[in-house]
């Protein structure tokens, strides 16, 4: 092997494991200082409103359960999703519709527009601002 093609492995070597130890560390962390509190603060504010909020934080994904009487009406869970410069948090929503017969499931990033942030950007009140938006848009008052 010449010391070009050697160099070139190890360059991206190294960069694999750099992004996958950032990858490993952050997305943990983001999930216990950020996503965490932000729900805890959800859950009590949704209870004022007749809803039964589980929140279950898992080491690298956060799943938020809404139920009213009963039944869940709301599914949000935080992943990270690898991107060239990091791995950042991202939303997999699920609720139901028409009344129960048909479950919906969509993803979204926290944050829109291009994806070249760091993880360590993302805040608590855009975590629960995405979560807002799409509880809101999905479940119907009543």
């Amino acid at each position: 092997m010449a010391d070009w093609e050697k160099r070139l492995d190890n360059f991206f070597t190294a960069s694999n494991e750099t992004v996958r130890k950032e990858a490993d560390a952050g997305l943990p962390r983001f999930i216990r200082d950020v996503a965490v509190p932000a729900f805890e603060q959800g859950r009590e504010k949704m209870a004022e409103h007749g809803r039964e909020v589980t929140v279950r934080g898992m080491g690298s994904s956060i799943t938020v359960s809404v139920q009213q009487g009963g039944a869940e009406e709301f599914s949000y869970r935080i992943h990270g999703r690898q991107f060239t410069h990091g791995i950042l948090p991202y939303a997999e929503i699920r609720y139901r519709e028409r009344k129960g017969l048909k479950i919906i499931r969509v993803e979204s990033m926290i944050r829109s527009g291009p994806q070249d942030y760091a993880i360590e950007d993302v805040t608590a009140e855009e975590v629960i601002d995405n979560f807002l938006d799409h509880y809101l848009r999905a479940v119907k008052p009543g």
